[in-house]
Order: C-alpha cells, then structure tokens, then sequence
C-alpha cells in the first residue's frame, strides 16, 4: 500500500507555497528541512535534499495525480496563479478528465475528475 510521496528540492519555501495553493490545504507539519500534507494515511513531503539541484531533469519518469471535483475550476486557478499549463482539460475515453501542469520545479502533476 502507497504510504506517500515525497518530493525532494532546493526550493522548499515555494514548492511548500505552491502545493498549498493549488491544492488549498495547510501542511500538517513544518520544519526547516521539509513540509508535509496528510491525507489521511497518505503523505505528500516536500523535503531539502544534498543531492538535488535544480529544476526536474527528467520530468516525464513520474506524474503525481490529483483527484479534484470541478476540473474546471481547478484550472482556472492554475491559470490565475500562472502555473505552466502542459496540457488544458481533456475529456479521457473512460470519462474522466485531465489537466497537466509543472509545479515550480517543473515536475509534471496531473489534476483529474472522475467521470
């Protein structure tokens, strides 16, 4: 069982920003070395790491996806926050839709709406 997510940076102040924003949540916890999100069991961590530097270099290995209700509405404040957007909403074939955008260190996220 997926226990979390962790997502190493050496931006920790605006990915911590950014994660709250665009999912409107508060961390659970915060310290000088990473910040986290509790959802129910499962953890998303954005952490420092020695060995990261930089912005993603392989970005398209892994995609973090996130359930939203109104994948309209969640693009449009991607939009007002002036988030990359990689892909607009999309209808998929099973019914649902998708959204792609960067976070600030240009990893690939998704939001999705079940159909």
């Amino acid at each position: 069982m997926l226990a979390g997510i962790i997502i190493w940076t050496e931006n920790l102040i605006e990915m911590s920003e950014f994660y709250s924003l665009i999912l409107d949540v508060n961390p659970n916890n915060t310290n000088k070395s990473h910040v986290s999100f509790h959802f129910n069991d499962l953890k998303l961590i954005i952490g420092t790491h020695d060995k990261v530097e930089g912005k993603a270099k392989d970005k398209y290995r892994k995609m973090i996806n996130f359930s939203v209700e109104d994948i309209q509405k969640s693009y449009q404040k991607l939009l007002s926050l002036n988030v990359k957007i990689i892909k607009s909403p999309y209808k998929e074939n099973w019914g649902g839709y998708i959204c792609t955008f960067e976070d600030y260190d240009e990893n690939i996220i998704q939001f999705i709406q079940s159909a």
